[in-house]
């Protein structure tokens, strides 16, 4: 990958997925999910989406006009749909989760039940190899909750006996497929379209590794080719892949760069903790999806930089630059 793509047709793979036996996909609909549905698409892979009954139709049908199976159903519990996407299939990947869950459920929910279900519904289905997307950060004795419940799906998926592979992105950016941005992204852009100054925790001076979302998605495929291949070796599985992008930078200047492709000139002010705090845990009583969580301002105190970054030996090549990834938000 070198060049923004928007169009899914343009999408091109180094790998070959043709006759590799169906890949099922949960959280589909989401923003990484509907990326690798379409780098899956431009390998020639069977796909099968699975897909929660309250997805929105916009974005079901954008894995529909991928070429993808979507199956409706729920993870959890005994539903005929799930196990039928899962039946027979050679690989499943996991990809549901989130950094600001929607209330009345729990990153514990989200991560482990979720997870076990996953590995439950895998077994049941036939299927020996599986592929898991969690984030930078995850450890057992993480501040957050977030990278806490993650490290116990990790662990679970690890325990689990299955054929696996976990990889661990930095921020994901930019767009090539659907309507979907990152929390952190949407965030962003609302705040820098409707507020006099952007506010930042400790005036986001943590240091992030954005990684092109694009690339997210073909280091993801680079993941299935590796365990669908005649070998079925996923050594390392144990030893999660950390990704990230070719720069590292501050928040702030993150934010100063977002502004800069949208020709916005604003100043950016620091949020001290302890308010950042006060007004996470106001959005997490009032609103249905917290526009700021508490794990996010204690992930905002804490830099998110890979210590052993492997997006190259996936790719093949370097990751696209961070400026050439935030194109795809620039003014027209």
């Amino acid at each position: 990958m070198n060049e923004i793509l928007t169009q899914p047709s343009e999408l091109k793979s180094r790998y070959d997925l043709t006759g590799r036996g169906p890949i099922v996909v949960d959280g589909a609909t989401g923003y990484l999910g509907s990326h690798l549905v379409a780098a899956l698409a431009a390998s020639g892979a069977d796909i099968r989406c699975l897909v929660h009954k309250g997805s929105k139709s916009e974005d079901v049908q954008v894995l529909k006009n991928l070429g993808a199976k979507v199956f409706v159903g729920e993870l959890t519990g005994d539903d005929e749909q799930a196990s039928s996407a899962f039946k027979d299939a050679r690989c499943a990947v996991h990809l549901i989760g989130s950094i600001a869950p929607k209330k009345g459920l729990s990153h514990d929910h989200l991560h482990v039940d979720m997870t076990n279900s996953f590995i439950e519904k895998s077994k049941a289905g036939g299927v020996d190899s599986a592929l898991m997307v969690t984030a930078l950060g995850t450890r057992a004795d993480a501040p957050s909750t977030y990278h806490a419940t993650k490290w116990l799906a990790e662990e679970s998926l690890r325990k689990s006996g299955l054929n696996s592979i976990i990889l661990r992105p930095s921020l994901l950016i930019g767009r090539q497929v659907g309507r979907r941005n990152s929390k952190l992204v949407d965030r962003l852009l609302k705040v820098i379209a409707e507020k006099k100054a952007v506010p930042l925790v400790n005036g986001g001076v943590n240091k992030l590794q954005p990684l092109f979302i694009g690339d997210m998605a073909m280091a993801a495929i680079a993941s299935i080719d590796k365990l669908t291949n005649a070998k079925g070796d996923a050594s390392g599985s144990n030893n999660p892949i950390e990704l990230g992008g070719t720069e590292i930078l501050p928040m702030r200047d993150l934010v100063k760069q977002l502004m800069s492709v949208l020709h916005v000139e604003k100043p950016i002010v620091s949020l001290p903790y302890p308010i950042a705090m006060a007004a996470a845990s106001i959005c997490q009583l009032i609103q249905d999806v917290p526009v700021l969580s508490c794990d996010q301002v204690k992930l905002s105190m804490r830099d998110n930089v890979c210590t052993d970054n492997r997006i190259e030996e996936l790719l093949g090549s370097k990751p696209v630059p961070l400026s050439t990834a935030l194109q795809v938000y620039a003014s027209k």
